[in-house]
């Protein structure tokens, strides 16, 4: 489910709902797994700040009419870092 996860990011924003659809697996199932991935390093939270229903890119935005009024999480793929030992 992870690698599934992985490209249903990479597309663009979505919400966990949408997931659980796309997958066919419960929502629970969705929320442990993006919890195990992001304890993982594979993804990490993102909170939006400053969104604004007017900005071009949260047109987009599955949470734009929700946005202010609760904090929502959202996620994304960590960037890898090349570390040197």
């Amino acid at each position: 489910m992870f690698r599934e996860i992985k490209e249903e990011l990479r597309k663009g924003p979505t919400t966990i709902d949408e997931l659980a659809r796309k997958l066919g697996v419960s929502k629970g199932m969705v929320e442990d797994a993006l919890r195990l991935m992001t304890e993982m390093g594979i993804l990490e939270e993102r909170y939006p700040h400053g969104c604004t229903a007017k900005s071009i890119t949260c047109s987009f935005c599955p949470v734009k009419n929700k946005c202010g009024i609760a904090e929502y999480r959202t996620y994304g793929l960590k960037e890898k870092t090349n570390k040197q030992s």
